[in-house]
C-alpha cells in the first residue's frame, strides 16, 4: 500500500497463476472487463488450452454469440443444443482465432458453405467431430486432407451414401491422421481398403459400422499399432477363419464387435488364446450368436487386465464366469439380456470381482434374490446396480442392496410385482443413493414413494409407478 501498488499490478506470472483457477464463464465475461491489462493476460494460449465452451439447450442463440465474442483465445467448442448454425459459426469464424477442437452433433444443420468456412478459417483444427455434408463431398475431402495436425476424425453420418474417393483424398493428406470414426455413413469398398492401406500403420482408433470386403478386413489386421476398435460386421461371406486374424492385433485396449454371425461367432474366442490381447482394458460384444460360456471362459483367461466387460445379448451360460476371477481389476459388467444365466453366475461373481463398481443384467430373466445377494456380499464397492426387468426377484431382494452402503444409481425397473415395502430403509442404509429408477413398478406403494420423497429430497426418483 505504501509503495502504491494494487492487486490489478500484478506480475504476470503471478496473474496467470491465479487466473488459472477461473472456469471459462469468468475468464470470458468477467476478468477480462476489469482493464486492458486483464483482458490481454486472460487471452494468454495456456489459459484456455484446457477450456471447452459446451453450451446447452438453456443458452439461446444471442447469449452463445455474446460469450464467442469475449473469446478470441478459444480452443474448443462443443455445442450441445440447438443452435443456429449460420448465426453461431459466423461469429466463431469472426472472432476466435484458432480453434482446435470442434464438435457439431448430427442434428446440427450445418450447410456445406459454413462447413468450408470453418476448415479455411482454422487450419489448425485437431479434432473434428461434425455431421457428413450430403452435397460437395469431394471438396469437403480436399479441404479435410489439407489440415496438417488433424488427429481426429468422427462423421456423425447416419446411412448417408458417401462419394467414392472421398476416403482417398483423407488419406493421401491429413499427415498426423490418427483416429477415425466412419459413423454409419455408406463408404465404397475401394475407398475404405484404400485408406486402410494408406492410413493403417498410423492409426491408433478406428470405428467402422458397414460391410468390409474380405479386402479391408485384411488390411484392418495389419493396423499393427491399433488400440481402439468400434467393428459391426455386416458382411456374411466373409471366411470364419479370418475373423481370428484380429489377434494380431497385440496393442488393443478397447475392443467392440456387433453382430458377429453364429458362424463367425465360434472363432471369436480364437481372437484371445494365448494372451494375444491381453492388453486388453475394455471389451464389448453385442448380439454375436452363439457367443457362449465356454467363449467367454476363453476371454477371462487370456485377459486379465479387464476393467470393462459387456456380453449382452448373447447365449452365455454360467460356465464361463468361473473364470471371472482372473480378471481382480472388473470394475463393471454389462450382461443385459443373457437370458441364460443363473445365480450361479452371480455367486462367481461376488466371489471373484471385490472391485466391481458397476452391475447391469437387465433382463437375465432366470437370476433370483440369492444371485444379487452373492454380488452385494461380495462386491461392496457398488455405485450403480441394474436389476430391470429380473422378474424373479422380489421385495426381500432390498435387504441384500442395502449391504451397497456405496450405491449411488439403482435401477429397478419392470419389475411390476415390487411394492416397495422395504423402500422406508433406503434413507438409513443407502445415504449415497442419488437416483432411482422405477420405470413400469406400478405395484409400488405410493405412501412408501411419498415418504422416501420427503425423507431424501435430494433422489431423483425417475419413472412411471403409478397406473393412469
Amino acid at each position: 500500500m505504501a509503495s502504491g501498488k494494487c492487486f490489478t499490478d500484478l506480475p504476470d506470472v503471478l496473474l496467470l497463476e491465479i487466473l488459472s483457477y477461473l472456469n471459462i464463464e469468468d475468464l470470458a465475461m468477467s476478468v477480462q472487463h476489469v482493464n486492458s491489462h486483464w483482458q490481454n493476460v486472460s487471452q494468454d494460449s495456456s489459459l484456455w488450452k484446457n477450456q471447452t465452451f459446451s453450451p446447452g439447450c438453456k443458452m439461446t442463440d444471442e447469449e452463445i454469440a455474446r460469450h464467442l465474442r469475449n473469446m478470441p483465445a478459444l480452443q474448443a467448442f462443443c455445442p450441445s443444443g440447438r443452435i443456429n448454425t449460420e448465426v453461431i459459426v459466423d461469429t466463431l469464424c469472426r472472432y476466435c482465432i484458432d480453434i482446435r477442437h470442434i464438435e457439431f452433433k448430427y442434428f446440427h444443420e450445418l450447410s456445406n458453405s459454413r462447413l468450408h468456412e470453418i476448415l479455411i478459417k482454422f487450419p489448425n483444427i485437431e479434432k473434428m467431430c461434425i455431421p457428413f455434408p450430403i452435397e460437395d463431398q469431394l471438396h469437403f475431402a480436399d479441404l479435410v486432407g489439407q489440415l496438417q495436425k488433424l488427429r481426429i476424425i468422427i462423421f456423425h453420418a447416419h446411412n448417408v451414401p458417401v462419394a467414392d474417393g472421398v476416403l482417398r483424398a483423407i488419406a493421401d493428406g491429413c499427415p498426423s491422421l490418427q483416429c477415425l470414426d466412419l459413423g454409419f455413413g455408406i463408404f465404397q469398398n475401394q475407398d475404405v481398403e484404400y485408406f486402410l492401406e494408406k492410413k493403417g500403420q498410423q492409426l491408433l482408433s478406428f470405428c467402422y459400422r458397414g460391410y468390409m470386403s474380405n479386402v479391408a478386413h485384411r488390411f484392418l489386421t495389419e493396423c499393427a499399432n491399433l488400440e481402439y476398435l468400434v467393428y459391426e460386421h455386416c458382411n456374411e461371406d466373409l471366411p470364419s477363419t479370418d475373423i481370428q486374424c484380429l489377434s494380431k492385433l497385440s496393442e488393443m485396449r478397447n475392443l467392440t464387435l456387433i453382430a458377429i454371425k453364429e458362424d463367425q461367432t465360434r472363432n471369436v474366442s480364437t481372437i484371445f488364446k494365448n494372451e494375444s490381447m491381453s492388453k486388453l482394458i475394455t471389451l464389448d460384444l453385442y448380439l454375436c450368436d452363439d457367443f457362449d460360456g465356454s467363449s467367454l471362459a476363453v476371454i477371462l483367461t487370456n485377459c486379465p487386465q479387464l476393467q470393462r466387460l459387456t456380453v449382452r445379448d448373447c447365449a452365455l451360460t454360467d460356465y464361463g464366469f468361473q473364470y471371472i476371477g482372473n480378471c481382480k481389476n472388473l470394475q463393471l459388467l454389462d450382461t443385459a439380456g443373457c437370458s441364460l444365466i443363473t445365480d450361479k453366475s452371480m455367486e462367481y461373481v461376488g466371489a471373484g470381482c471385490p472391485n466391481l463398481n458397476h452391475l447391469y443384467v437387465a433382463q437375465c430373466y432366470q437370476l433370483t434374490n440369492k444371485g444379487i445377494e452373492y454380488v452385494c456380499s461380495g462386491c461392496q464397492k457398488l455405485k450403480y446396480l441394474s436389476i430391470q426387468g429380473c422378474p424373479e426377484t422380489t421385495d426381500d431382494v432390498m435387504e441384500h442392496i442395502f449391504k451397497c452402503k456405496q450405491l449411488e444409481v439403482l435401477e429397478l425397473s419392470c419389475n411390476s410385482h415390487l411394492s416397495g415395502i422395504h423402500f422406508p430403509l433406503i434413507p438409513s442404509n443407502l445415504v449415497h443413493l442419488n437416483e432411482l429408477r422405477v420405470h413400469d413398478c406400478f405395484s409400488l406403494d405410493e405412501k412408501c414413494m411419498s415418504k422416501l420423497k420427503e425423507e431424501m429430497p435430494h433422489l431423483l426418483i425417475v419413472g412411471n409407478y403409478t397406473k393412469n
